[in-house]
């Protein structure tokens, strides 16, 4: 049997699905549908230094670029990718969501603005239960297109609460002193893309950052996220 024929059976019995719509993929789509890209609620952001994102952070710790991908809604179809990503075992699109990210906003430089990648943490727990990182595979995708080194120098070291219904100050202190970092002393002084999949209230990434700059004050810290909730 020809190649493109096994590739059509493959396709009627297994058929590639839009992880946001869930509608059948033609075969021309690679991983989203045409229309959920057409209307994929982008961030437009500007610049790195500047913008909704990072202004969240101001005076709590100091972040030198920030930058996220799509304003999340939780009651929006686009709520299906981060389900995916982060509860339903997608390891695979959390990667492909990296690097098309990395080309949406390839206009911004950031690969020039970081010298390596560290993924935001799971606990143990949540690691053994997702069978792997959703924030470590979509930096596997950043460092793709960036060709940027990742560096697991976080670690949980608390199990706590899930956020997901938390206020912003229930958050902060869910959060606080959750992370260690253990940075060699060789690469210290680096310019650090902390990576997740979604930011909030900030909280994560002020105590991701806290730790960081507890073991090497002299780092540099951004970040990116791939949504920004509403």
């Amino acid at each position: 049997m020809r190649p493109k024929l096994l590739n059509e059976l493959w396709e009627l019995l297994f058929p590639r699905i839009c992880p946001v719509c869930e509608g059948r993929l033609l075969p021309d789509e690679s991983f989203i549908c045409t229309e959920c890209l057409i209307e994929f609620p982008l961030l437009r952001f500007e610049k790195t230094e500047d913008n909704k994102m990072i202004r969240t952070l101001w005076g709590s710790i100091p972040v030198a670029h920030a930058v996220s991908i799509f304003s999340y809604r939780h009651h929006s179809i686009y709520h299906n990718l981060l389900l995916q990503i982060k509860y339903r075992g997608n390891a695979k699109l959390a990667q492909q969501m990296g690097t098309w990210a990395a080309m949406q906003i390839r206009d911004l430089a950031l690969e020039e603005k970081v010298d390596v990648i560290v993924p935001v943490p799971l606990s143990r727990r949540k690691q053994w239960e997702r069978g792997y990182n959703q924030a470590y595979h979509l930096a596997l995708g950043l460092s793709k297109v960036y060709n940027l080194p990742i560096r697991k120098w976080l670690k949980r070291t608390a199990d706590r609460q899930t956020q997901t219904h938390m206020d912003a100050t229930q958050r902060m202190e869910n959060a606080k002193g959750s992370y260690e970092a253990k940075i060699p002393v060789s690469e210290r002084g680096k310019r650090i893309l902390l990576v997740d999949d979604v930011m909030t209230t900030g909280a994560t990434m002020i105590a991701c950052s806290e730790a960081i700059l507890k073991v090497d004050n002299t780092a540099e810290i951004s970040i990116f996220t791939l949504a920004l909730s509403k």
